[in-house]
């Protein structure tokens, strides 16, 4: 990543994690923002408000987690196609989803996905779980 970040560890030096957000809602990013910030150890978080930019970022950036909203208004691409596509690709996605059906849910979890959060999440639950998927 163009802004990664370094840190000090008692190993030596420590990557910052990435983190890629994709979702239409601002305030809903700006949440998942928080609780990334929150990380206990440093972070880079890049944000997609659709489809298109997802895929690039993800491609670009090769982020450790993804954070998925599945239901992507105005959007070409569908959220379940990107996240089939992510994680064919090895990234880590997690499933953050108010609207998406079982189903949905489940083809995701299906091709991939390690986790599916509902909306409205706490932020400080929502960073306890990114602390352990990054973890793992």
């Amino acid at each position: 990543m163009a802004d990664e970040q370094e840190t000090q560890g008692t190993g030596g030096v420590e990557r910052a994690k990435s983190i890629l957000i994709i979702d239409d809602q601002e305030s809903t990013r700006a949440l998942m923002r928080e609780a990334a910030e929150k990380m206990p150890f440093p972070c880079n978080v890049r944000e997609a408000a659709d489809g298109q930019a997802a895929v690039r970022l993800a491609r670009e950036e090769s982020p450790d987690l993804v954070l998925l909203d599945i239901v992507l208004p105005g959007s070409s691409t569908s959220g379940v196609l990107i996240c089939n596509q992510l994680c064919r690709e090895g990234a880590k996605v997690v499933i953050v989803s108010g609207q998406a059906s079982k189903a949905i849910v489940q083809a995701c979890l299906s091709s991939g996905a390690i986790d599916y959060v509902p909306k409205p999440f706490s932020v400080d639950s929502l960073r306890e779980k990114m602390e352990r998927w990054l973890a793992s």
